[in-house]
Formats: C-alpha cells, structure tokens, sequence
C-alpha cells in the first residue's frame, strides 16, 4: 500500500506521518516507490543525500529505512555503525532498538535479546514490523546457544502476535519434538496465579502488566521489588523464575527456582512442586548434579614405534581396529599409523561367558603417529576420564617402557557427567552376542548402575554427599528427588525403560504415584507428569487431548499408554484420533513384529472409513525394509506405484525411501538391476561406511530394527 501522511510513520515513532514528518510527506513518497521497485542502492544514495541536508537533524524515518536497506544489500559493517548511529541519536525509538538487536545476534544472543527488549518496551504493545522481525532473529539465535526457555518463549510470542509465521510454527514444533531438551524445559506453564487475598495482589498485577507484550525486563524488575518485599511467596519466585528464564539469565532464574522449591517444601502437598522447581535448577546449570569429569587427552614422545607397536598389539588390554585414513586425511599431517581401543580389562576367553563381571569396557581411543618432517613420533590416548587417568599411564608406562618418554602432556578436551557415564555400558561386545542376549544384559547394567552404583556416588549438589547418605537428611529430600528427576531425562533412551520408584523406594524416598485428572485438568498438567495419568479414569476427551499433547511432545512413554487406550475404546473407532494411534504405536514399538501388526490394523481402520491406504503402505514399506523382508518390499513397492503413485506426496516419499536404502541414486535412477531369483537384495541396507572410530559417547545399548522416517 502506498505510503501518505496518515500512514504510520516508518522510524517507528509510533506517530502518523502528518504529525511527524509533515513537511517530508512528498520524499518518504518518493523513497517508497524506490524500495517498491527494488531500487535499493539508488535508495540508499537518495537517503544519505536528505540526511545531508539536515545535519542537525536524525530523522527517524530515513535513518530507519537506510538501516533496513543496508542489512538487504549486504553491507554488514556499515549496518553495524548505521545502528550504533541510530541508537545514540534515538534510544527509546523502536525500530533502533529492534535493528540494533538484530545487529548484535551474531555477536551476543543474550546482548541481542536486551536491545529488543528495550524495543518491546518502547512498543507499549504496538509491535513493529522490524520488533517482530528481530523477534524471530532472536529467538533462534537463543535457541542455538542453548538459551531454550528463552529462545521458546520469544517465538511463542511472536505467533501469538501473528500464527501466521510459517519460520516460528516450524521452529516451535521443531523444538516440542527435541527430546534431548527435558521436558522441563519445553513446557508452557502460565505464570502462576496471584492469590484472590493476597494484600499484596494489586502490586502483582501491575508489575505482570507488561508481560502480555513481550517487556519481561521491566516486570522481572518490578516482581524482584516485591519479593523483597513478599519474600515468603512461592507464586512471586515461580513467577518471577520463569521471567528470567525468558531473559537468558539462567544464574537469576535458578536462584528464584532454588528459592521456590524451598518454599513449596515446606507443604507436603507441593512436594512434586518443589522437586520440579529444584529439577528445573538443576537442568539449566551447566553442571546438574555436580559430578562434571574433565575428559583429557593424552599425549607420549615415542622413541621407538614399532617397538611400541608391537607392544600393543600383543597387549590383552587393547584392541587394534580398523580405520579409513581417508578419515584422517590433512594437508598439515600423515595419517595414524595404528588404531587402538584400551579396554579396563583383558576380554573373556571364547569359552567363557560374556556377563557384567567379564565384560571389558572401553576406556578410551589410541592413535599412534610415525615421526613427521616438524614432529616427534607420538601417541595419543584420547577420551580419558580424569579419574581413570592414573591408572592409563601406568598401564602404558608398563606397557610401552622405553619406547615412549617417561612423561605424558594431557590436556582438557571435553566435560563429562560421572552419572551419566554409570548409564554407558561402553562395552566391547563379541560379535555372537545375539539382540536379546544384548537387551538382558544391557537391562542388567542399568539396574545395577542406577540401584548398586549411583546412591554411593558423591556428589557435589548435596555438598560431597552421597544419594543414600543425602536423602536421610531432611535438608537434602527435595534435591535428591530432584536429582532422580534428572537422572530419568538422562535415561529416557533406554531400550528398556527402568522403573524409578525402585530408587525412591531404596532410599526411602516418597514414589511417584498415578495422576488424578480430577485434581487437575489434562490442559495444564505439567508434561512431566503426563504419562502417570491413567487413561481408565479419562473422558474420551481428555484421553484425546492427553494422547494430542504426548504425541506434540514426543513423550513415548505416554505416547505408547494413551494410543493403546484409544484404539481399545469401541468409541474412537473410524476417528482420526484411533487412526494417529495406530500409526504413533507402529512408528514407536521396539518390536518390529508389533509394528507390522499395527501398521496393517492401522491400514484396516483407515479403508474401513473409506481412505487411502497409502501412507500405511508406506509405513509398512519402511517396516519391511527393517526386517530385511525383501520380497515383502518389492510387493509392495510394485503396489505403491500401481495404486497410490498419483496421490499427492506418495512419489516424492516412496522416492526418498528407496534411495536410503539404495535402491535409486539421487538422480532418481536404479542403483543396480535385481536378479529375478533373488528379491532379497531389496531388504538390504546400503554398504556400510568405514570403520569410524570410537568416541566415549558412541556406544549405545539395546537393539531392534531402525524404522525409517522421512526425517
């Protein structure tokens, strides 16, 4: 729409053009129709020639526009300086605000999202364009540094402006669907209710009446104000916690949750409260249950390297491995001569059974390098935990003697939790090791990790203290249910998930019990809590909108009860909420068996309705393929493309899946012709890549097939 003086003036002085720049109408005119016609280098000429002409005068308008023009033609730093210039001349003007924030997320996201906060604040709810661009900008910058309470709530702010914003659903259902961010911190719980008596209500509500338009700075300050006042309120500290979480100040928000948890504890009926509070704390520190391990490396002078080679190749405690040294391949050096995995102990003879008291675990990761024309010959030990390095240097000084330097260099490299590390197997498992041998033994290993091992591990959050010793003290109840809280995050990929309240009830700690939806509703029962509701006592509504929320959470434990409950209920059959059951069941079982059985009900219902069959065609095709059931694939190949192949979407993902498995390039041609006797290549997985060598992070327990997804 053309511009004219009652158009909004476009320096965000939150004026019309006629009250502002009345005597300017016919240029801002003129500088319209350029930046319409992309005239953009023109543009900025014509407005660097206005700002010329009055020397002593910063207009808004023009100063708004050149910032905007710089950014789209690419000339960074003289945007920077523009905005600099912009700010000092105007400092409470919108558009200077929201253009310096932009300006600044490459550079600080916690920097950028206070420039545009200012710029929200001086919004007084009229958001801008360029404050609802700059909102997007920074909500994914926090997003990328980790800044996950902020980065959430600025997008779920700027689609509660306009739902329209294609980029902020996407980034928000991305987000929903991330399930290494705890569910802690993807939740939206509202801000907690002020109290109908509190005397001190009417200051509550003045000092949230920001919070509405995005100027969380100005109330956080207002809330700090009256919790001075108020100390004793949970409903302040919540508050005022999620309020700077919203801000990317993790150190203040952890001490408002430290703070509430506290409070809340001093109900037993707010126990749960005060544990998520303490949960959400412990999450957002950068060491959660004060147990963080350096990960070093460690590096020898060799003397002698075939000495040493030989050494480790007749050593029990290591394994050479193949690699590629393609992998390796650097203008600067060689590759590795040797690759080796050390081991804690010697691996079980082939007569010997493999079990937790034979298995060896990995340590860490040798690479062994010949002399280079600027560097001594050398071994690197790598991803060695620092409580485990005493003992690698006396195994090599054993080992290697005087083939390397009496002394190593180590160096930091990485962080690691010595609890999560309890969860890792990390074992060298023999190759005849069948899947369910795997799966018993691996259940074995957690049990005995979460039950024997970690309530005698110290801990620094309960001040050096053990689990087992912390929660005899009343001081320490809250935090080691919050630690377990934690620790059921940290364990949420288990092939076999593990109860729990096995720890509570060993260290005589209250167990967490099913939900009772008429204590509160399903809508604002906090996600963490969701899968111990228990579907027998839900409405067919809430059973729907508890499987709606599981599913928009990827929560599988809830995922899995709610969609059984739905397709056992005669009263969801033929609806669209029994036919997402069925497909959420297939895409989530562990068993391959189970999925198929699914996927074919799912199909059964769908054509019972009446609909195309072919997104479980599809389904069933990746489960196939999992199975290695070539003939099944072919079959079914050859019906997608004779039945479905016109419906919108089918070509692109029958496509899309044939070249993950390698059947057609991605110039859409076969990979290779088929042999009519011999269907089963179909089932195959595409040649594998080279051996990669092991990090202490790669290992992973339990098995079962990988279902594709056209992710």
């Amino acid at each position: 729409m053309a511009i004219d003086a009652y158009s909004p003036c476009p320096g965000g002085t939150g004026k019309k053009i006629k009250f502002c720049c009345a005597d300017f109408v016919g240029e801002l005119e003129k500088i319209d129709r350029m930046v319409e016609g992309e005239q953009y280098l023109a543009c900025l000429q014509t407005i660097d020639q206005l700002l010329d002409k009055e020397p002593g005068r910063r207009r808004p308008c023009l100063m708004a526009t050149k910032g905007l023009l710089l950014r789209m033609t690419a000339q960074d730093e003289a945007a920077k300086a523009h905005a600099a210039e912009f700010l000092a001349a105007h400092p409470d003007n919108q558009i200077a605000l929201a253009e310096a924030a932009i300006l600044a997320i490459d550079e600080d996201a916690r920097q950028a999202l206070g420039l545009l906060q200012g710029a929200l604040k001086a919004s007084g709810g009229k958001i801008s364009l360029r404050t609802y661009e700059a909102m997007g900008l920074v909500g994914a910058a926090l997003l990328d540094e980790h800044y996950w309470l902020a980065g959430r709530a600025l997008l779920q702010l700027q689609v509660a402006v306009s739902d329209e914003h294609e980029e902020a659903v996407r980034m928000l259902l991305t987000l929903n669907h991330a399930t290494d961010i705890p569910l802690l911190l993807r939740d939206d719980p509202p801000l907690a209710p002020c109290p109908e008596e509190a005397p001190w209500r009417q200051r509550y509500l003045e000092a949230t009446k920001s919070v509405g338009f995005g100027d969380w700075a100005t109330a956080a300050g207002r809330l700090a104000a009256l919790a001075d006042d108020v100390p004793d309120s949970p409903v302040l500290w919540r508050t005022l916690a999620t309020l700077r979480g919203w801000l990317a100040d993790n150190d203040g928000c952890i001490q408002a949750l430290h703070t509430c948890a506290a409070l809340y504890a001093r109900d037993e009926s707010r126990l749960e409260e005060a544990v998520e509070c303490e949960a959400t704390a412990m999450l957002l520190a950068e060491d959660p249950l004060g147990d963080r391990l350096d990960v070093l490396e460690l590096v020898w002078i060799v003397k002698d390297v075939e000495k040493l080679q030989e050494a480790m190749l007749s050593s029990p405690r290591l394994q050479a491995i193949p690699f590629d040294p393609a992998e390796f391949a650097d203008d600067q050096s060689p590759p590795p001569k040797a690759a080796f995995l050390v081991l804690d102990r010697p691996a079980p003879a082939a007569d010997q059974p493999f079990s937790l008291a034979t298995a060896p675990r990995l340590s860490a990761q040798v690479l062994l390098y010949g002399r280079q024309t600027d560097r001594e010959a050398r071994l690197e030990v790598a991803g060695v935990a620092a409580d485990e390095a005493p003992a690698l240097k006396q195994l090599f000084a054993e080992l290697a003697g005087e083939a390397v330097e009496p002394d190593s260099t180590e160096k930091v490299v990485d962080h690691s939790s010595a609890s999560q590390r309890l969860l890792r197997p990390g074992w060298r498992q023999p190759r005849d090791l069948t899947p369910p041998q795997l799966d018993d033994l691996f259940a074995q290993h957690v049990r005995e990790a979460l039950l024997e091992r970690w309530p005698n591990l110290r801990l620094r959050v309960f001040g050096g203290r053990s689990p087992r010793e912390a929660a005899g003290e009343e001081r320490y109840r809250v935090p080691v249910l919050a630690a377990i809280l934690v620790l059921e995050f940290w364990s949420q990929h288990l092939a076999d998930p593990f109860d729990f309240n096995q720890l509570r009830s060993q260290l005589g700690l209250p167990q967490l019990g099913p939900v009772d939806p008429q204590q509160q509703p399903v809508a604002s029962l906090p996600l963490v809590r969701l899968a111990r509701l228990a579907p027998q006592g839900l409405s067919d509504q809430d059973l729907s909108l508890a499987f709606r929320r599981a599913v928009a959470f990827a929560i599988r434990s809830a995922l899995g009860k709610f969609a059984q409950a739905i397709i056992e209920r005669p009263s969801f059959s033929g609806k669209v909420e029994q036919l997402s059951a069925y497909n959420s069941l297939a895409r989530t079982a562990a068993d391959l068996d189970k999925a198929l059985e699914y996927a074919q009900q799912g199909r059964a219902a769908a054509e019972a309705v009446k609909q195309s069959s072919a997104s479980w065609d599809l389904l069933e095709l990746s489960l196939r393929f999992g199975r290695r059931e070539g003939h099944e694939a072919l079959r079914l190949i050859e019906h997608i493309q004779r039945q479905h192949i016109e419906e919108p979407g089918v070509a692109e993902t029958l496509g899309h899946m044939l070249m993950d498995v390698g059947l057609l390039r991605p110039d859409g041609s076969p990979a290779f012709a088929p042999h009519p006797a011999a269907p089963e290549f179909a089932a195959e997985p595409p040649a594998a890549e080279p051996t990669k060598l092991w990090t202490p992070d790669s290992e992973t327990g339990g098995s079962g097939g990988k279902l594709w997804t056209p992710d």
